[in-house]
């Protein structure tokens, strides 16, 4: 039995060199050497199906992802034709609105027997008053020219105005000759800054030029006082105390140029001002000239003021309230007045440049002579892009606001620019007619308005929510079909009601 079984077993079992399993049954089979490499080889078919699993896994991953992509494109691309749906039925709307069917002429009247009677005497037709208008928070009453100072002091800490009452009609015999319009005053502001712009740059061309002369003290000063300027007004944060060795640079140089330490040839002051001014008591300069250097480093300051307000608040508004304390500030300084009231033209006149629709000017923004109207820059023979355009608006619009809205009731300085600046350019823009209306006005005001409400409450109250009525409900009602910006201040209705401010 044992012998006829061994040659079965013998072609059954392999050989010692045929595998693993020959390897296996022999003797040595459980020693360390053998265990160690089974080890090693589950080791690696262990980690070879982790890995396909894994792999697995991943793809899986990936396909789902892919699947998530495709959803929300889908969705995206749902929502952008429902939303070219309604701009495309709300344009039809308006050119339907737009339309109008002519009125047929009134039928003759047939004429009355003639009678013969007496030839009256014609007497004058008096002046019709004009019918009273819907109420307005910013109308009033037309008034004479006065300048800026007058205005801070008649209007500052008051009410807003309201709309006033026609005035009488006089008798033809006692009629003065009228007042400036409110037009018209506003025409003459706005080319008066014109003016002064203009004076600024003879003025810079100067003293350039006299900078530039072998032994001129203005050689190399000049220009170390501009570049520090800059830097100073370039490093303006918003950080409590942050700001304080930058203004005591400005502060310095302007101080130097005033005091003579670079001597410079003195130069009227009157072509860098508005109105008029007379000698005032207790002014630290009431003579007719102040040193040119001093001027020019003022303007030099509003320019660096300008920029940091295009570069730093289109994308960031909020970052325009340290650069309005720090403009605020040197303004008010009563050594760097002129008798009396401070210097703050030289920069409104940058601004006129600029940001004309703070002025009062208006035009369209799809025409060359409009675009240059508001002071859309240009790009070589062409003009910026739109976004760009619009980003410049936003930083100048909150800078403004940052200026005009400061609170002096804490201090003894006089305000340089008070908030009824800010009133007037308000209601510049908010009173344009429908036909004048531009996008460039929608993305200013929204900038004028958002974030700095509660100021603009403080200084008017009852009067200010009317006017942020008219601002954020009426207004964007003239809009033109390409005013994208006006949809973004009937939102602002919504986010001032979340804050507790009803407009509606």
């Amino acid at each position: 039995m044992t012998n006829s079984s061994s040659p079965t077993r013998n072609q059954l079992l392999p050989s010692t060199d045929s595998g693993l399993l020959s390897r296996f049954l022999v003797e040595g089979r459980n020693n360390e050497l053998n265990h160690q490499s089974a080890l090693a080889a589950a080791q690696e078919e262990h980690k070879r199906v982790r890995e396909a699993a894994i792999r697995v896994y991943e793809l899986h991953e990936l396909r789902e992802e892919h699947q998530r992509i495709l959803e929300l494109e889908r969705k995206e691309q749902e929502r952008l034709r429902a939303e070219a749906a309604i701009v495309e039925e709300e344009r039809r709307l308006r050119e339907l609105k737009a339309k109008t069917v002519p009125k047929l002429p009134p039928e003759p009247v047939p004429e009355p027997p003639k009678k013969i009677e007496p030839t009256p005497v014609q007497q004058p037709e008096p002046t019709k008053a004009p019918e009273p208008k819907k109420q307005n928070p910013f109308e009033t009453k037309q008034q004479p020219v006065t300048t800026q100072a007058d205005s801070a002091s008649k209007l500052e800490n008051r009410a807003a105005p309201t709309a006033q009452a026609a005035p009488a009609v006089q008798p033809p015999a006692t009629r003065s000759p009228a007042p400036p319009t409110a037009s018209a005053q506003k025409n003459a502001l706005a080319d008066r800054y014109l003016q002064i712009h203009k004076e600024l740059k003879k003025l810079r061309q100067v003293l350039q030029a006299e900078a530039k002369v072998p032994g001129s003290p203005l050689k190399g000063k000049m220009g170390t006082y501009r570049r520090e300027i800059r830097v100073s007004i370039g490093q303006l944060t918003g950080g409590k105390g942050a700001n304080a060795q930058p203004i005591a640079k400005i502060t310095m140089a302007l101080k130097e140029a005033l005091d003579g330490k670079v001597p410079s040839a003195p130069i009227e002051v009157s072509r860098f001002v508005v109105g008029q001014r007379q000698p005032a008591e207790g002014a630290a300069h009431n003579e007719d000239t102040l040193p040119s250097l001093f001027i020019y480093l003022l303007n030099i300051c509003a320019k660096g003021i300008i920029n940091q307000f295009i570069n730093e608040c289109s994308a960031n508004p909020k970052a325009a309230d340290p650069i309005g304390v720090f403009t605020a500030h040197i303004f008010s300084q009563k050594d760097f007045q002129w008798r009396g009231e401070s210097l703050i033209d030289i920069l409104m006149a940058k601004f006129r440049v600029v940001c004309p629709v703070l002025f009062g000017l208006r035009g369209s923004d799809r025409t060359e002579r409009g675009r240059l109207a508001i002071g859309w820059k240009k790009d070589g023979p062409g003009y910026v892009t739109e976004q760009t355009h619009n980003d410049r608006m936003t930083g100048l619009g909150a800078g403004f606001a940052s200026i005009s809205l400061r609170d002096f009731s804490k201090t003894s300085k006089a305000n340089p620019y008070p908030p009824v600046n800010y009133w007037k350019a308000l209601a510049g823009i908010v009173n344009s007619s429908p036909n004048e209306t531009s996008n460039t006005q929608y993305v200013v005001l929204r900038a004028m308005i958002e974030g700095h409400e509660q100021r603009f409450l403080n200084f008017y109250g009852n009067a200010a929510i009317a006017a942020l009525r008219l601002a954020l409900i009426e207004f964007p009602k003239k809009a033109p079909a390409n005013a994208a910006a006006a949809h973004s201040l009937l939102a602002m209705v919504e986010l001032l009601r979340n804050e507790g401010l009803v407009l509606t």
